[in-house]
């Protein structure tokens, strides 16, 4: 038997609708969970091949094996992380300088938290915290929220609901609900960045959501809901 790896991914269902139904998936509110199999990967690389009808019948594999293989491979393989949005951006700027640097890493470290204390001028005490969520490859990242109980923990730990704002298919931004926004204000954010920042194959949502603690979901943050309007 040929040992084959899988993967989820989290994708826009209208958006990508016709490539989408060319294999199994699974709709998730405005969203859709679709498998790949894994050919490739190394610490900066991803590469996959979508699944379709014909290879799931060429394995005699049914959706839900797929799905429960693939569930299973990803959270082995894309495990799940959350960083303060800081540290990510500091990550970022590390590399840049260990470059201008030539690897020297004190330098680069130093360099970074100097820039970084430029870009953001205001005090720490006024800007909220936000997190990212994605995978350890920050390669489709957005898809951990649906194969592992992150949000659960991540609430708990909090001691509050979520707001995630859908930065891309690659990674989700997470706010505590009390720290949080109007929603029309984050949604005119998201669709901002839609439109001038993240390519338009990698957008995968134009809402806000919501995780609520007590029902232990993931739910699109509509009018009256939750943060302020």
């Amino acid at each position: 038997m040929i040992n084959r790896s899988f993967i989820i991914q989290a994708e826009n269902y209208e958006l990508h609708r016709e490539e989408i139904e060319r294999g199994p998936y699974i709709r998730h509110l405005d969203l859709a969970l679709t498998c790949s199999q894994l050919i490739h990967m190394t610490p900066r690389e991803l590469v996959t091949k979508r699944v379709n009808w014909d290879m799931l019948k060429d394995w005699d594999m049914s959706p839900d094996e797929l799905m429960r293989q693939a569930a299973i491979d990803s959270k082995k393989t894309l495990a799940p992380t959350i960083e303060p949005m800081s540290e990510v951006i500091k990550g970022f700027l590390v590399e840049e300088f260990l470059e201008k640097t030539c690897g020297d890493v004190e330098r680069a470290l130093e360099k970074a938290e100097s820039e970084y204390r430029k870009m953001f001028a205001l005090d720490a005490g006024d800007i909220p915290e936000i997190y990212v969520i994605s995978n350890e490859l920050r390669i489709q990242g957005a898809a951990v929220v649906f194969y592992t109980d992150i949000l659960e923990k991540f609430a708990q730990e909090q001691g509050s609901n979520l707001i995630l704002l859908p930065s891309s298919i690659h990674e989700w931004l997470v706010l505590l609900e009390s720290e949080a926004g109007g929603r029309k204000e984050m949604e005119a954010m998201v669709r901002e960045a839609n439109m001038c920042v993240v390519r338009d194959d990698e957008v995968l949502s134009n809402h806000v959501y919501r995780y609520r603690m007590d029902i232990k979901e993931l739910e699109i943050l509509g009018a009256g809901m939750g943060a302020a309007e």
